[in-house]
C-alpha cells in the first residue's frame, strides 16, 4: 500500500493523529452481492476530531471489479431544503 504522509491536521494544525476503523455496515463492497468488501480506515485528528483522510484497508479487492457492475444505481429523490438561520448552524427539512 502506498504510504500517505499527512503531517498535521488541515483544520486545526495539530500533529496528534490516530487511526480508527469502520466495518460491518460501513464497509465498502465490491458490488451488489455484498460478498467481498473491505473495512474503511480513517486518519483522525485527536485534537479536533476531524477525519483527515479515509481509505479502504484492502484496495486489492477492487482491482478486477468491472466498472459497470460496481456502479451503484442512483435513485432520484427530492433534494432536501437547507434552511439558513441567523446562527452559524444550518438545518435540513425532510
Amino acid at each position: 500500500m502506498v504510504e500517505i504522509r499527512i503531517e498535521s491536521c488541515p483544520f486545526c494544525g495539530s500533529n496528534e493523529m490516530g487511526w480508527g476503523y469502520q466495518s460491518a455496515q460501513g464497509a465498502v463492497m465490491t458490488g451488489k452481492s455484498g460478498y467481498a468488501g473491505s473495512k474503511v480506515e480513517h486518519l483522525i485528528c485527536t485534537e479536533c476530531g476531524s477525519i483527515v483522510h479515509s481509505r479502504v484497508a484492502k484496495p486489492e479487492l477492487f482491482k478486477n471489479v468491472i466498472k459497470d457492475k460496481a456502479k451503484p444505481r442512483i435513485r432520484r429523490r427530492k433534494a432536501a431544503k437547507v434552511n439558513e438561520t441567523n446562527s452559524d448552524v444550518a438545518t435540513m427539512d425532510k
